[in-house]
């Protein structure tokens, strides 16, 4: 029973601490959104006022941004995944034990 309960006890505290991370991650990953498209609108203005150099610049900034989004967003999918695994051990663990009726 005791080995059970500290079980339970590190999935609570793991997830505790993993949830809001994950939340805090998709914030970041939105805000860099934002820049990427703010990017790709103020290259296509640039190249609407015949500035094709700034537009240039700007697009290779938004590139370097898709990137890094892309690859916040494959991350996120891995935290998103452990996450829902820590709360179905989580779960499973407290229904073992009986604490959750099914």
């Amino acid at each position: 029973m005791m080995s059970s309960t500290f079980f339970l006890l590190m999935l609570g505290v793991i997830t505790l601490i993993y949830g809001p991370k994950a939340v805090q991650y998709q914030m970041r990953i939105t805000k860099r959104w934002k820049v990427y498209w703010r990017l790709v609108n103020r290259s296509k203005a640039a190249l609407r006022d015949g500035d094709e150099q700034l537009s240039q610049q700007l697009r290779n900034l938004s590139k370097g941004h898709l990137t890094k989004v892309l690859q916040m967003q494959r991350h996120r999918r891995l935290v998103a995944a452990f996450s829902m695994l820590l709360v179905g051990g989580l779960y499973g663990a407290m229904s073992a034990m009986g604490l959750i009726a099914l």
